[in-house]
C-alpha cells in the first residue's frame, strides 16, 4: 500500500495524476443519460481495434499491384490468425461507421449540437467524413476485382465535379488511370494521413466533451440559451445543467461499467462475424476485364441506387451536388438552427427533415442492395484466376496486352495472331528466347506449377479454346433467329458480331444456360437441358465460337522484330 501511494505521489508531483483522475473519472454524468450515451466510447474502442489490427496486417502487406493481392491472400489463408485479423478489421470498419452515424443521430435528436457545443458537433461531422475516407481508401488495398472497379467508379464520380474534378481525380489516381501510384497513395493515406488526422480530431473531441460535459437528456418544453444571450441567461442555464450533473452518477465506475458492457457486446459481435462471415479474397484485379460491374460497399449503396434515377448529365448533380449539400447542411446546422428547444418533439420541422432523410437513405440502400447489377459478372475458373495472377506477377503485361490494356512490345493475347500449340507455349513461358529471338525478349522464369494456369488464362482471353466444326451449325439453328452475326440473322436480341470484345466465354456460357440467373428481367429462355434443348458441352461449343468474335486483329508475325527460329 505504501509503495503504491509513493508511486502515485511521485507521478502526481510530475504530471498531476490525481487531477487527471478527478477530471476524467470523478466527473459527474447528468441524470437520465442512458445506453445511447455509450456510443462515443464504442467509437473510440472500434478505432483502437482498427489501428491494432491494421498494424499487424501491415506487417504482411505489400502495397504494389504485383504483390498486394497475394499478400492479402496469404494473410487470409496462410498466416496464423491472419483470417481473424482481417475479419475484425473489415467488419470493424463497417461497425465503426454505423456507430459514428448512430452517435451523430443521437446528438442531433437530443439537440446536443447547440450552444455551447457547436465545435464538438463540427469535429464530430469531420470525424464522420474521415471514417468514410478510411473506408474508401482501404477498399482498394486488397487489389481484387471488386475493389479495383469500385475505385474506378469512385474516381470517375470525383472527376465529374466542376472546375477541380478532373484534377482531383488525377491526384487520387496518381495519373490518368488506376495503377501502382494509386495503390501507393491510397495505402499512404489509409495508414498514415487519416489515422493522424483522426487521432488529432479525437483528442480535440474528447477534450471538448470533458470540458463542456455530456449534454443532459432534453425535456419537453425545456429551453437552452443561445450564444447571443446575456451572461445572466447563460449563467442560469449553466447552473441548471450543473444541478442535473450533480443529480447523476460519476463516470467511474457507473458509466464506465456501461461502456465496458457495450464494448464487450460489440467485440463479441465482431468475433462472430469474423468467424462465420469471413471477408472473401475475391479474384485478382484485372484492368482488362471491363465486363466486371462492381456493387459498392453498403454505405455507398444509396448513391449507387440514386444514380440509376438520374442518367446522363444529371449524374454529376446526384454524385457531387447532393452529397456536398448534405455535408454543408450538417456543418452549418448549429449556426442556422436558432431554436431554443432541444427535445425532438419541440422541433417538428428539424425532426421531420431528419427522419425523412434517414428513411430515404435507408430505402435507397435496401433498394440498391436488392436491385440487380447493370452488367452481371461471372468469375473465372480457379485455374484461370491463378493464371491471371501469374500473368501479372511474372510481368507478362509489360510486353503483352489483353484487349489493348498492357504493353505493346508483344502481340495482344486476346486480339493478336493465333497462339501456338501447347508445347510451344510452355517453352515460351519457361524461356522465351529458346523459341523466339529478339533484342527485347527477357526470360520470364515461370515454374512448372504456374504453366497450367498461364495456358488456361491465355486460352480464356482468346475465347476458351477452339470450337468444334459443329459450333456454327449449333449457333445457326438455335441462336440466329434472334441474333445478328456478321450482318446475318434476326434482330430480336443484340448483335453478337463483336460479343468477344465485351463478354468472356464464361459469361456467354452461364448466360446461355440460364439467362435469368444473371439478369433477372431477361427475355431469353434457358437453353440448358432438361429445360432447354442443349447439353452443357453444346453450350460450351457455342460459347467458344461466340467468344472469338471480335474486331479484326493484326496478322503480322513475328511482332516488333521478333524472329521465330
Amino acid at each position: 500500500m505504501r509503495g503504491r501511494r509513493a508511486i502515485t505521489d511521485w507521478l502526481d508531483e510530475r504530471i498531476g495524476i490525481r487531477e487527471i483522475h478527478r477530471v476524467l473519472f470523478a466527473r459527474k454524468i447528468p441524470a437520465g443519460a442512458g445506453w445511447l450515451y455509450t456510443l462515443g466510447s464504442v467509437t473510440l474502442f472500434l478505432f483502437i481495434v482498427q489501428v491494432t489490427t491494421g498494424i499487424f496486417m501491415a506487417m504482411s502487406y505489400a502495397p504494389t499491384p504485383d504483390h498486394a493481392y497475394d499478400s492479402v491472400r496469404y494473410l487470409t489463408e496462410e498466416a496464423p490468425f491472419g483470417w481473424l485479423l482481417r475479419g475484425l478489421h473489415v467488419w470493424g470498419a463497417s461497425a465503426m461507421l454505423v456507430v459514428v452515424l448512430l452517435h451523430l443521430l443521437r446528438t442531433f435528436f437530443t439537440g446536443a449540437y447547440k450552444f455551447p457545443r457547436e465545435v464538438t458537433w463540427l469535429s464530430g461531422v469531420v470525424l464522420l467524413l474521415l471514417v468514410i475516407g478510411f473506408g474508401f481508401t482501404g477498399y482498394l488495398l486488397p487489389w481484387n476485382q471488386r475493389s479495383y472497379w469500385a475505385t474506378e467508379v469512385g474516381t470517375r464520380i470525383a472527376a465529374q465535379a466542376p472546375l477541380l474534378g478532373p484534377t482531383v481525380a488525377r491526384v487520387l489516381r496518381g495519373g490518368e488511370e488506376i495503377g501502382a501510384q494509386t495503390l501507393t497513395r491510397f495505402y499512404a493515406v489509409h495508414v498514415l494521413l487519416l489515422p493522424a488526422l483522426i487521432i488529432g480530431l479525437l483528442g480535440l473531441h474528447l477534450f471538448l466533451v470533458v470540458r463542456q460535459g455530456i449534454s443532459a437528456p432534453p425535456s419537453r418544453g425545456e429551453t437552452t440559451p443561445l450564444g447571443s444571450d446575456s451572461d445572466e441567461e447563460r449563467s442560469r442555464a449553466l447552473a441548471r445543467y450543473h444541478d442535473q450533473k450533480e443529480a447523476g452518477e460519476s463516470f467511474f465506475p457507473y458509466t464506465l461499467a456501461k461502456d465496458i458492457a457495450v464494448v464487450l457486446i460489440v467485440l463479441g459481435g465482431l468475433f462472430a462475424l469474423a468467424v462465420f462471415l469471413p471477408p472473401e479474397v475475391g479474384e485478382l484485379a484485372d484492368p482488362t476485364d471491363t465486363t466486371f460491374n462492381p456493387r459498392p460497399e453498403w454505405y455507398f449503396l444509396f448513391l449507387f441506387q440514386l444514380l440509376k434515377y438520374f442518367p446522363g448529365r444529371l449524374e454529376a448533380v446526384v454524385a457531387i451536388l447532393l452529397p456536398s449539400l448534405g455535408v454543408a447542411t450538417l456543418l452549418a446546422l448549429p449556426f442556422f438552427d436558432r431554436s431554443r428547444r432541444r427535445h425532438p418533439l419541440d422541433r417538428p420541422l428539424a425532426t421531420g427533415v431528419a427522419v425523412g432523410s434517414v428513411v430515404l437513405v435507408s430505402a435507397l440502400t435496401v433498394a440498391g442492395d436488392r436491385s440487380p447489377v447493370m452488367s452481371a459478372y461471372v468469375p473465372p475458373a480457379p485455374v484461370v484466376a491463378a493464371g491471371a495472377r501469374s500473368f501479372q506477377s511474372l510481368n507478362c503485361n509489360h510486353c503483352h496486352s489483353v484487349r489493348g490494356q498492357g504493353g505493346t512490345m508483344g502481340p495482344d493475347l486476346a486480339l493478336g495472331p493465333e497462339v501456338r500449340d501447347i508445347g510451344w507455349m510452355m517453352a515460351h513461358f519457361k524461356n522465351p528466347s529458346a523459341v523466339v529471338t529478339g533484342p527485347m525478349m527477357p526470360t520470364v522464369g515461370a515454374i512448372d506449377a504456374e504453366l497450367p494456369g498461364l495456358l488456361a488464362y491465355v486460352a480464356e482471353v482468346r475465347g476458351g479454346g477452339p470450337p468444334s466444326p459443329k459450333a456454327f451449325k449449333l449457333y445457326r439453328r438455335y441462336c440466329s433467329e434472334c441474333h445478328m452475326l456478321d450482318g446475318r440473322g434476326g434482330d430480336k436480341g443484340p448483335d453478337l458480331s463483336d460479343i468477344g470484345s465485351a463478354r468472356t466465354r464464361g459469361f456467354i456460357h452461364r448466360y446461355t444456360e440460364d439467362p435469368k440467373s444473371l439478369v433477372s428481367d431477361s427475355h431469353m429462355p434457358a437453353f440448358l437441358e432438361p429445360e432447354g434443348p442443349l447439353s452443357h458441352m453444346q453450350i460450351e461449343d457455342i460459347s467458344r465460337f461466340l467468344a472469338q468474335h471480335r474486331p479484326a486483329s493484326p496478322e503480322a508475325e513475328p511482332h516488333q522484330g521478333e524472329k521465330t527460329p
